[in-house]
C-alpha cells in the first residue's frame, strides 16, 4: 500500500464548533423574512454535515416557496458577516495538531457549507498556510463525495484519510474511495468505526 500522503478533515464539528453564531444569523434571517420562530444551536448541531438544499428544505419547510430564495441569500450573507466576526470555537489542541500533522501529511478540508465559510474559518484563526486546498457545496454545488474526489485528483493524492464527526462523512468517505477516521468528540454518532479518535491529538498517534 502507498504511504498516507494526505488528510482531508470535514469542519464543523471535526475541527471547530461554530453553531452559536450560525444559530444567530439562522435566527436573524428568519425574522428579517417575518417569523417569530427561532431554532436552537442543538438543531444546528443535528443537522451539521446535510447539504444545504437539504436543510433548507427540511428544517425550514415553514418559509413559503416564494421567499425561499430571498432567506437563503439573507442568510447566506449573514453566515459570512457572524462567522467573520464572531467565528467559532476550535476543539481543544486543533492548532498545535495541525502544526505537527503538516510536517508529514498535505492537509485539506472538504464541507458541505455554503460559499466562502472556509474561507471564514481560516482567516479568523489565520490557518490559510496550513491547508493546501478546499472545497465545498457552496463552490459548485456537488455533494460531499464528489468535493471529495474532486480534491484528490486536483492534488493528485494518491493515498488521502478523511476526517469527520457525521453519518454523511462516512458515508462520502466510501463513495470517494478514500479511508474514513471517525471524530467521536464532534456532533455525530457512528456505531462500531473502523478507526475512530476520541480528541483531535490522537491523530498524532494512531496508525492510519
Amino acid at each position: 500500500m502507498k504511504e498516507r500522503d494526505s488528510i482531508i478533515f470535514d469542519l464543523d464539528g471535526t475541527l471547530w464548533n461554530a453553531s452559536e453564531t450560525v444559530v444567530r444569523a439562522f435566527n436573524d434571517s428568519i425574522q428579517e423574512i417575518g417569523f417569530d420562530i427561532n431554532i436552537t444551536s442543538q438543531a444546528v448541531r443535528n443537522f451539521s454535515g446535510r447539504q444545504m438544499d437539504d436543510i433548507f428544505a427540511e428544517h425550514f419547510s415553514f418559509v413559503p416557496k416564494e421567499k425561499l430564495e430571498t432567506f437563503e441569500t439573507i442568510y447566506a450573507q449573514k453566515e459570512k458577516e457572524y462567522i467573520a466576526k464572531y467565528g467559532g470555537e476550535l476543539f481543544p489542541q486543533i492548532k498545535e495538531t495541525l502544526k505537527e500533522l503538516i510536517k508529514n501529511y498535505r492537509l485539506f478540508i472538504v464541507s458541505n457549507c455554503m460559499k466562502g465559510y472556509i474561507e471564514s474559518f481560516l482567516g479568523f484563526f489565520s490557518f490559510e498556510d496550513l491547508f493546501e486546498d478546499f472545497e465545498c457545496f457552496g463552490n459548485d454545488g456537488l455533494p460531499k463525495d464528489k468535493n471529495i474526489k474532486l480534491i484528490v485528483e486536483r492534488n493528485n493524492l494518491q493515498n488521502p484519510v478523511y476526517v469527520g464527526d457525521t453519518i454523511w462523512d462516512k458515508e462520502s468517505s466510501e463513495k470517494a474511495g478514500v479511508d474514513f477516521i471517525y471524530a467521536a468528540y464532534g456532533f455525530g454518532k457512528i456505531e462500531n468505526p473502523k478507526i475512530e479518535i476520541l480528541n483531535f491529538q490522537d491523530l498524532l498517534s494512531i496508525k492510519f
